[in-house]
């Protein structure tokens, strides 16, 4: 029995070490083989922060709603910088949604980089933002002023013009050049292709006799189809925003055809229609989009309430003088209560011609006379009538009277 015992435990002992043994060597036996290295893992990207803008300008209130965007990062704070960091100004708004509305009465339109910064507190990122601010026919001032008011530059036969080539024109620019310039009134006349001139001629004879057009008297002498015209006063107005345009008409056209122009240029939605007695600031005029006066020498049709009876709302000053002794405040047209005054201001031989102008378009002369009438009358020049408004003290004369109020 106990040599039975000896054997069974020499057998184990034997049978352990095998093991072991087999272990061993299979472990010695990989020794040399090296396992892939584990990929590298890529860190998860993270998008920049970004901050995003939207301007609304309001010119009846003159103020400016600028609203702040953030993305790819939680802000706690967003501080504006109205006139750049050095501006001396800020704006801060501590809760989204960030918007800062502020007041730009004392901004001279153009162009003003704005600094937004957004904070949480332990980063910041910032952003530098172009906003354009628009004040009304360029000036701030006359945004929270009514219609009546307001003094306008104002062409005379503003489509003959030596640019496009007419013969014996009134300007030397033509429309777009001086919607540029600062004009803000346009005295045209239009015409149907197909009716008779003064002579007893066909005015168009080569166009349909229902074809719109701008002349002035004979159209052979200068021409341009109304359409044309008409788009080139509504791209002016898309492009500048705070424009408030007046178009004063001596029309030769039916409702209808003017209309049908108007529709056809697109410019319909920009026309104004008063219907009381107080006329809108140009502020409200431009935020609601109604930024064209369209006054015209005949009388209202009910289907065509914009197209307003200028005699009905103006009264105008002589248009014949021949020298400077023949210019007087006496009225020739319209009503003295009426709330809009035509200031008619060029000398006329058969045709207009720039040394007349030269003669009458020049401070003090023009300015004293300005003033002289606005006395007279105690209202404003609203339409500062010449001819070859590039000539002379025009512009500036108006912009200095606009600057010194209304009445």
């Amino acid at each position: 029995m106990k040599l039975n015992t000896t054997r069974l435990y020499l057998l184990g002992s034997l049978l352990a070490c095998s093991v072991l043994v087999i272990s061993c060597d299979s472990s010695n036996s990989n020794s040399n083989l090296s396992l892939p290295a584990p990929e590298p893992v890529a860190p998860t990207p993270v998008d920049p922060a970004e901050i995003s803008t939207t301007a609304e300008w309001s010119a009846a209130t003159t103020s400016l709603t600028l609203d702040v965007s953030i993305s790819n990062f939680t802000a706690t704070r967003v501080r504006l910088y109205p006139r750049g960091i050095d501006g001396d100004w800020v704006e801060t708004d501590d809760s989204a949604p960030f918007s800062f509305t502020i007041d730009i009465a004392d901004f001279t339109p153009g162009d003003y980089p704005m600094l937004v910064i957004a904070d949480n507190g332990d980063t910041e990122v910032e952003k530098s933002e172009t906003v354009t601010i628009n004040g009304c026919n360029r000036e701030q001032t006359l945004c929270l002023r009514s219609y009546d008011q307001v003094r306008f530059v104002t062409t005379h036969n503003a489509m003959s013009n030596a640019m496009d080539g007419w013969n014996q024109p009134n300007q030397n620019l033509n429309v777009p050049a001086q919607l540029e310039a600062g004009v803000r009134g346009l005295m045209l006349d239009t015409y149907r292709a197909g009716s008779e001139n003064q002579f007893g001629q066909i005015q168009v004879p080569d166009a349909d006799p229902d074809a719109s057009y701008l002349c002035h008297a004979l159209c052979a002498l200068g021409k341009q189809p109304l359409v044309d015209g008409l788009l080139e006063v509504r791209e002016f107005l898309d492009n500048n925003p705070g424009a408030v345009i007046t178009f004063i008409l001596e029309s030769y056209l039916s409702h209808e055809l003017t209309a049908q122009a108007f529709d056809e240029a697109n410019l319909t939605h920009y026309t104004y229609v008063h219907t009381g007695d107080a006329w809108p600031t140009l502020g409200q005029m431009i935020d609601a989009g109604t930024r064209l006066v369209v006054l015209q020498d005949k009388s209202v049709d009910p289907d065509y309430p914009w197209l307003m009876n200028v005699w009905s709302h103006a009264f105008e000053t002589h248009y014949s003088a021949a020298t400077p002794a023949d210019f007087s405040c006496a009225v020739n047209r319209g009503d003295t209560g009426n709330d809009l005054f035509i200031f008619n201001h060029f000398l006329t031989g058969i045709f207009g011609s720039p040394d007349l102008a030269e003669q009458v378009n020049y401070n003090p002369e023009l300015l004293d006379r300005i003033r002289e009438c606005e006395a007279f009358h105690a209202v404003p020049a609203n339409f500062v009538t010449v001819d070859f408004v590039d000539i002379g003290d025009t512009i500036p004369a108006v912009k200095t009277l606009n600057d010194s109020g209304g009445f």
